[in-house]
């Protein structure tokens, strides 16, 4: 038994029915036997899963909310409860499969079970097959997928058999004692200095605010506009993908001097920009957009649990220039990246141990009931979410096929209607857009506005490098 750290648990108290707290990665694979059916995979799935013993713990909460969860083996724990098997409608193209992978994220995992399903998709067009991963945000981030995805492809059981039973659940009386222990074995302890630390960090960087003679980004107290993606979430979801060349993007890094990070917010300011005024709803400023960051060291592999905090910036899609948008861009990500340094990684991940679970349950269940941003003076203190994670460089193969593309979508918080999250993967920058169907019924508008941003920019480089 162990007890989810705050940063876990808060997506927890965060999900509501519309604001769904969990991921989703698709993988299209390459059969080695083109004749392979479900059976076969399923098999294969099954002797990897069975290798994998964190994908039998299931969340059990502290009675009265007197702590966060803890994991525990489900006792009734059956493989066959989380592998599911569609088949897309023909002709089976990538439009067809972002279709069910949009339906497969709009409804909630049961949190009876292990947080984690598997969509099994057959009926593509190429002959390959797509594997949905439905993975709770409270049981694993980006980085910790990857770890999944690297060592779990490699990892396999000698056998498909029955696995050994788990221990029955603990009492009620024993999760309240191991949670008044942790509080005063941990928490009591750490929580003076964690506040201390805050509270300088929070002063270093109002007093560099202040100091400044740029503006700075303040994402708590800024005046952003408001979009269609700004208001309170529906049920359904849209998804949307595109890929991109990986060797591209770097190209474009290398000729403009600046990071590949800066080059795909600024395609992605592009496409959001052509959206806009494809509706004629260009705002007058600029975005605020979260970036999450990585807070592990770059050597660890881990397969559970968050380790990120959020980077601040904005997407100038105010800016009609392709090369003043990123430039303008990379100065605001450079700030943000400087308060960044100074609050630390894992400062909020630090005061997310101190959430209480009620509470904080309490409020977003009343957010999610009372809509308040849907109300007329609602101003969001963030636009949307553009992550960007470093994907394995190398082909994934085993015996069983090979890993041909990777695509990801995150989660949408109330008020924040549209996530974009690139991975990249071999000489692949997959794209995955997801959003709040009600807020954007035509994602794919913006999914084909991605690769002509990626040529603006390119072509602005080129005539830039002609007249220098």
């Amino acid at each position: 038994m162990q007890r989810l750290r705050g940063s876990d648990a808060v997506f927890l108290y965060r999900e509501t029915p519309t604001s769904l707290m969990h991921t989703l990665k698709v993988q299209i694979l390459s059969k080695s036997d083109p004749n392979a059916g479900f059976d076969t995979i399923y098999r294969q799935l099954k002797l990897h899963l069975n290798a994998n013993p964190d994908v039998r713990l299931r969340i059990l909460p502290v009675p009265f909310g007197l702590h966060h969860p803890v994991l525990i083996e489900d006792p009734d724990f059956s493989i066959s409860s989380h592998v599911f098997h569609v088949a897309l409608p023909p002709p089976g193209t990538q439009r067809e499969l972002d279709k069910m992978v949009a339906q497969i994220g709009s409804t909630l995992l049961d949190r009876s079970r292990p947080l984690w399903e598997i969509w099994v998709i057959e009926g593509l067009s190429s002959g390959e097959v797509a594997v949905v991963h439905k993975i709770h945000h409270a049981m694993a981030d980006g980085k910790a997928y990857l770890g999944l995805l690297t060592v779990g492809w490699k990892d396999k059981a000698d056998s498909i058999e029955a696995l050994p039973a788990s221990p029955p659940l603990p009492s009620g009386g024993r999760l309240m004692w191991g949670a008044l222990v942790d509080h005063v074995k941990y928490d009591a302890w750490n929580l003076w200095p964690l506040m201390k630390s805050f509270v300088g960090n929070l002063r270093e960087i109002i007093k560099r605010h202040k100091a400044s003679k740029e503006p700075r980004i303040n994402p708590l107290s800024g005046d952003f506009p408001r979009t269609r993606f700004n208001y309170a979430l529906g049920v359904k979801r849209g998804f949307a993908s595109c890929q991109l060349s990986l060797s591209e993007i770097k190209a474009l890094k290398d000729t403009l001097g600046v990071t590949l990070n800066d080059v795909v917010l600024a395609i992605m300011a592009g496409a959001v920009r052509s959206y806009f005024i494809a509706h004629n709803e260009l705002p007058d400023g600029p975005l605020a957009t979260s970036v999450p960051v990585g807070a592990d060291d770059t050597a660890v592999i881990r397969r559970m649990g968050n380790r990120t905090s959020s980077l601040f910036t904005l997407l100038h899609t105010e800016i009609e220039d392709p090369l003043e948008r990123l430039y303008t861009i990379r100065k605001h990500t450079e700030q943000g990246k400087e308060d960044l340094a100074i609050f630390g990684k894992h400062q909020w991940a630090d005061l997310m141990q101190y959430v209480p679970p009620n509470l904080f349950t309490w409020s977003c269940q009343r957010k999610f009931r009372l809509k308040p941003a849907d109300g007329a003076d609602f101003r969001p203190n963030c636009n949307i979410v553009v992550s960007n994670v470093p994907g394995p460089r190398e082909k994934l193969e085993g015996d069983e096929g090979a890993l041909e593309a990777l695509y990801s979508a995150g989660v949408l918080g109330e008020g924040m209607g549209l996530s974009i999250t690139v991975w990249s993967y071999m000489d692949q920058l997959n794209v995955g857009i997801l959003a709040c169907d009600k807020a954007m019924p035509d994602i794919e508008r913006l999914r084909d506005a991605i690769p002509v941003a990626l040529e603006e920019l390119q072509q602005a480089a080129r005539d830039a490098g002609k007249s220098a």
